[in-house]
């Protein structure tokens, strides 16, 4: 009988034994993992070269895009400088599909606190792209353009490739 009891004893150490490792092995303390596969656009120049035709600005600008595969939307962080200080910014958008020695229609407007200035800083997000114009953006057939008075169909462009 002694032996018996011995014997439910080392199976209950190692039941506990396993039941401690399962219990680290399911911590779910995720602060290091990140579950989201964002696509990063960082540090996109805004310059009249890149537009189509080509346009004779100094104005510039740089902008910081993220896409959200959860949410399929962009956050975006865009900050510009007409080349003439007394213009006006007339209208941001995203366009696509085109390389970037072409043109195309815009897509998704920018106007969430949209400034006319001839310069200033912009922050927002998009609606939810549609799985098409989700791969033409993954393919880099995306871009901003900031149109102004000066040139209304477009000053400055940043194309949306890695």
């Amino acid at each position: 009988m002694e032996k018996r009891i011995l014997d439910y004893r080392k199976l209950f150490v190692v039941c506990l034994i396993m039941l401690s490792g399962l219990g680290v092995a399911c911590d779910d303390d995720d602060d290091d993992v990140d579950l989201t596969d964002d696509i990063e656009f960082n540090d996109i120049a805004l310059l009249g070269t890149n537009e189509r035709p080509v346009i004779a600005t100094s104005g510039a600008g740089e902008m910081d895009v993220v896409f959200n595969e959860l949410s399929n939307t962009l956050d975006y962080t865009i900050t510009w400088q007409l080349g003439d200080s007394d213009a006006a910014t007339t209208a941001m958008h995203f366009h696509g599909p085109a390389d970037p020695e072409s043109s195309a229609p815009p897509i998704i407007d920018i106007e969430e606190g949209f400034n006319q200035g001839s310069s200033g800083t912009i922050s927002g997000s998009t609606r939810p792209l549609t799985q098409d114009e989700e791969d033409d953006l993954k393919a880099g057939l995306w871009y901003v353009n900031i149109h102004s008075s000066t040139y209304p169909s477009g000053e400055l462009r940043g194309n949306l490739i890695q």
